[in-house]
């Protein structure tokens, strides 16, 4: 596949290249073709939208987003536990933060790489989220599933702003599935250097007295 230098030129080419008319890519996305001819031609598009054609046209939603300098960008911070815990400490830095942490039965933390949606789990949040711990091997949407119904979509709202580079940060709270148990995520979206998304890091801790 040719190098394309943005994601209009990258979306058309593999539009072009597998001869399928925007209507067509619209009925597989679930919206309409003039919504794909807006992409086309450099229009906005949401992450889950992104996700989508990434999976029907068999690419990598990061290659097809930002291209193929990301892909090298990301992978070079991909890895690194120093940052990760620089970014622990940075969202415990503030006092009623690190109170609420220490008045907290656990402290859980979870990792969200952005390039293969690949989660990682510590010990302590699998068994915050009622997981056997070691046991987790999933995605954000498997992180998704632990939410109660009623506030599933509310946490996902939020998730996909940072994953939309919309918010840097977030704080939400919520229910367990099948539970009265309240859990809260404190996040941080890790960038690169062009300001692009590379990984989520996160605290979790119960919330007490509910």
């Amino acid at each position: 596949m040719r190098e394309q230098e943005t994601f209009a030129a990258r979306l058309s080419g593999l539009i072009n290249e597998n001869s399928i008319s925007h209507a067509e890519v619209g009925r597989i996305v679930g919206v309409s073709g003039q919504a794909v001819g807006k992409w086309a031609k450099g229009g906005n598009i949401e992450y889950d939208n992104l996700q989508a054609l990434a999976t029907h046209f068999g690419v990598n939603w990061v290659w097809l987003r930002y291209g193929d300098d990301a892909i090298t960008a990301f992978s070079e911070r991909r890895s690194g536990s120093k940052l990760r815990r620089a970014v622990i400490k940075d969202i415990m830095a503030n006092e009623e933060r690190q109170r609420l942490a220490l008045n907290a039965v656990h402290i859980g933390t979870w990792d969200l790489d952005l390039i293969g949606d690949n989660l990682v789990l510590s010990d302590a949040a699998q068994e915050l989220l009622g997981i056997e711990p070691g046991s987790f091997q999933g995605d954000k949407a498997d992180l998704l599933n632990c939410v109660d119904t009623d506030q599933r979509e509310q946490v996902k709202e939020a998730l996909t702003q940072v994953l939309d580079n919309q918010l840097e940060t977030f704080d939400i709270t919520h229910r367990l599935i099948s539970s009265t148990e309240q859990l809260r995520h404190r996040g941080k979206v890790i960038k690169d250097d062009m300001g692009r998304p590379v990984r989520i890091v996160c605290v979790t801790t119960r919330v007490e007295n509910v």
